[in-house]
């Protein structure tokens, strides 16, 4: 069985808004609701579960706009003050239906964008892969020239990029691994900031060392972080989707 987890608990400070940046409103919507019904375009997802601030007021509004067999999907739960720890409250809440071995999608809240080839070409290698990896994560080659600052701010050198990419989601690992490796992360004060880097701090599961493979994917499945981000995000939906399609209830 194939569950989904969005963390939707942060602030989001860096937008200089009052309101949390997945909350605001992108195409006669909002940002949230956009990547809800991205993961729940799959059938494929049985559960999708949104860890919320404690304190959140805007859900409501959010809420009200899905359909109720869009809420028959969806459940929700307290989330922490760092993205693991939300990730973590909403497996635990999995984990007391699910199988070990069930799949797990964890996608940005401020990911309205991503492409549903994307994401099936996610879900088709973890199910092609099986016990052979531990997950995988959609993400893109880095393509700019990348400099290593001083504390001057100056140039320190210049890396090389060849190899290196730049990690989006959704990220998908087993329910149980996930989980294990957030708990152990958190047992020795390791910090992550996204579910591969949890596995591979943790090794895999039982610390045998575990796969995570990098799956290609658009660069418009971009991250809402600064201001102008949004803008983009509303070209990038306006220019893929006829406009029907924002509207409530859709």
């Amino acid at each position: 069985m194939l569950y989904a987890i969005i963390p939707a608990a942060g602030i989001g400070s860096r937008m200089r808004s009052s309101v949390p940046k997945q909350y605001l409103p992108l195409c006669g919507s909002t940002v949230l609701l956009h990547s809800i019904r991205a993961l729940l375009a799959l059938p494929d997802v049985a559960r999708l579960v949104i860890a919320l601030n404690p304190v959140d007021p805007w859900w409501p509004q959010t809420r009200g706009e899905l359909s109720d067999r869009e809420l028959q999907r969806i459940v929700t739960c307290e989330g922490g003050a760092e993205r693991w720890q939300s990730v973590q409250a909403a497996l635990q809440l999995i984990s007391q239906q699910s199988q070990q071995n069930d799949w797990v999608l964890v996608h940005d809240a401020v990911r309205p964008c991503v492409r549903e080839q994307d994401l099936r070409a996610l879900l088709d290698y973890c199910g092609a892969a099986g016990a052979s990896t531990s997950g995988a994560l959609l993400a893109t080659p880095v393509s700019d020239t990348l400099k290593r600052a001083a504390v001057d701010g100056s140039v320190q050198d210049t890396v090389d990029r060849s190899q290196l990419w730049a990690a989006c989601t959704p990220q998908m690992f087993r329910v149980g691994e996930l989980l294990a490796a957030l708990n152990q992360c958190a047992q020795s004060g390791i910090t992550v900031t996204d579910e591969s880097s949890a596995i591979e701090s943790a090794g895999g599961a039982g610390g045998a060392g575990g796969k995570v493979q990098l799956i290609p994917c658009h660069k418009d499945n971009i991250k809402i972080t600064y201001p102008e981000d949004l803008q983009l995000a509303e070209w990038i939906l306006q220019a893929r989707l006829p406009s029907s399609v924002f509207s409530a209830g859709a």
